[in-house]
């Protein structure tokens, strides 16, 4: 899944990323020195994700499709920039930013542009608005946050998270298994994710407007307004830039290069953080509109700590209908609704599938109509057939700076 959070758990040291052209951040792992321990698969999201018993307190209208949620809002950063900057209202940036202030959080652990290779993504550690101004706004290209939870291990006191829905997976995984990182963590934000579109998306971003990685000194995809625009600052041009809707850039391109693993995950909306937050298309698209946010409040320590963020003016939140998530996140559950009928389909090609537990998949599948059931399945035996996903992946670990073999080493 390209999570990262192996590298940290193996205590050999001996697994390091590379970002894989046309697939995502891969582990590879030496091994020549690897004591075969397993601590790298128990931190794995991509072989097990799976739910405890759901709080009594979760809205249960919500359970099935969407997991454990206290309470849905919308709402907006109150600062002007970091609502402006955010890729939908800000919210995820403004929570940090009050944890930071207000909450004594050390840290904040999430994702930022390599300034040098402006479409890759490195870990960093946020202590100020300043630097969570710097790295706001969504990221389409392969990233992995969990590659640095030392940082959090080792960070004078507790720290915010940021990630991908499986990224705060691994993260929990992580906690499971690490005293001094589950004790922390103050609080965990998620993302609603349709997927990570590998690196040669971002590739063929660059190529539709005309232009070569080498010449890209600056990449935003989103932000800027709602839902914003993809933005291609060039080098030694005085500013000259491209301007992608996000309609054509993530619509037409970026969503094509999503990886494999990414289309069999249940979890789009961030089960397990403490808030999730993405973006709320039951409104209409309006450059316009400086951002709104859908919250939820998934924990108690979440909902708690929406509230504290709210009086103390950090974000702006209004209660909403439980109705209004499914209108706002339709392809996500769409996807939710497929995923037993594809997961049948690769077990009866032999195929090794992913553990979900607690997810309600098969109720979940029981809601399509037939043509889309069968379609669930025959339609992933076709793929599977057609792009040969029956035979295992070889990744030839040759790094070159700009992948002559679509290997890059993963940003640090």
């Amino acid at each position: 899944m390209g999570c990262g959070a192996c590298v940290p758990a193996c205590p050999e040291r001996v697994i390091h990323l590379v970002d894989v052209q046309g697939q995502g951040i891969r582990p590879i792992i030496d091994s020549a020195k690897c004591k075969k321990c397993g601590e790298c698969v128990k931190a794995c999201p991509g072989i097990d994700v799976s739910h405890q018993r759901f709080n009594s307190e979760t809205i249960p209208q919500l359970r099935q499709a969407w997991g454990p949620v206290l309470e849905v809002w919308e709402g907006y950063a109150t600062d002007s920039e970091i609502r402006y900057m955010g890729s939908s209202g800000g919210v995820a940036t403004a929570l940090a930013l009050f944890c930071l202030e207000r909450e004594q959080a050390s840290g904040v652990l999430h994702i930022g542009a390599v300034p040098e290779l402006p479409w890759q993504n490195a870990p960093v550690l946020s202590r100020s608005k300043k630097e969570l101004l710097a790295f706001t706004g969504s990221r389409y290209s392969p990233a992995a946050p969990c590659e640095r939870l030392d940082w959090i291990e080792q960070a004078e006191s507790s720290c915010v998270f940021i990630g991908k829905p499986c990224d705060v997976v691994a993260l929990r995984k992580s906690q499971a298994i690490n005293r001094t990182i589950e004790a922390k963590v103050a609080l965990a934000i998620s993302i609603f994710c349709a997927g990570t579109p590998s690196t040669q998306g971002t590739f063929n971003l660059f190529h539709a407007v005309g232009t070569k990685p080498e010449q890209v000194k600056e990449l935003r995809y989103r932000g800027c307004g709602w839902p914003g625009t993809t933005i291609i600052e060039l080098k030694g041009t005085n500013g000259k830039h491209h301007e992608v809707a996000y309609e054509q850039s993530w619509g037409s391109i970026l969503s094509k290069h999503v990886q494999l693993r990414c289309r069999l995950c249940p979890d789009g909306t961030g089960e397990f953080a403490d808030i999730a937050c993405g973006d709320p298309w039951y409104r209409k698209p309006d450059l316009s509109n400086p951002g709104q946010s859908l919250v939820l409040a998934r924990t108690e320590k979440g909902r708690l700590l929406l509230k504290r963020a709210a009086e103390a003016g950090y974000v702006t939140l209004k209660r909403i209908g439980t109705e209004t998530v499914a209108l706002s996140q339709k392809a996500l559950l769409r996807k939710r609704r497929n995923l037993w009928g594809r997961l049948l389909a690769m077990r009866i090609m032999l195929i090794p599938v992913p553990r979900f537990d607690g997810f309600s998949l098969f109720a979940n599948w029981r809601c399509l109509y037939m043509y889309d059931k069968v379609r669930s399945v025959l339609g992933t035996i076709k793929r599977i057939i057609i792009r040969k996903l029956y035979r295992p992946i070889n990744y030839l670990p040759r790094i070159d700076k700009f992948g002559k073999d679509g290997i890059f080493p993963a940003a640090r």
